[in-house]
């Protein structure tokens, strides 16, 4: 099974799929219930997380509302210390902030 993913659509997409899963659930073909389900996340859930990043004297201190890992990089400091590239070439510190379990739990129906 595909791990969790976020995924982006428009009004418009988000209608289109809507509308396809209220004819699918209404057919007698698959799951209806599953159809339905889905239709729900598509109308009720934001369409993008709130992400709040905290910073106290030019470094990350906390994130709260990411429903994924964040990478996070820093390009503070001597250009020789700094052990990692990130995708521009650029010399930067770059670790991952695990995704928020709370937020993570919230999106779920």
């Amino acid at each position: 099974m595909a791990s969790d993913v976020w995924v982006s659509f428009n009004s418009g997409e988000r209608e289109l799929l809507r509308l396809a899963l209220s004819v699918y659930a209404g057919s007698d073909i698959g799951d209806a219930d599953a159809a339905r389900n889905l239709a729900r996340k598509l109308v009720e859930t934001v369409p993008y997380p709130d992400i709040t990043i905290g910073v106290y004297g030019g470094q990350v201190q906390w994130i709260r509302g990411n429903p994924f890992p964040l990478r996070i990089c820093d390009y503070d400091g001597d250009r020789a210390d700094l052990p990692n590239v990130d995708e521009h070439g650029e010399r930067c510190r770059m670790w991952f902030e695990p995704k928020d379990d709370e937020c993570e739990a919230s999106l779920r129906a």
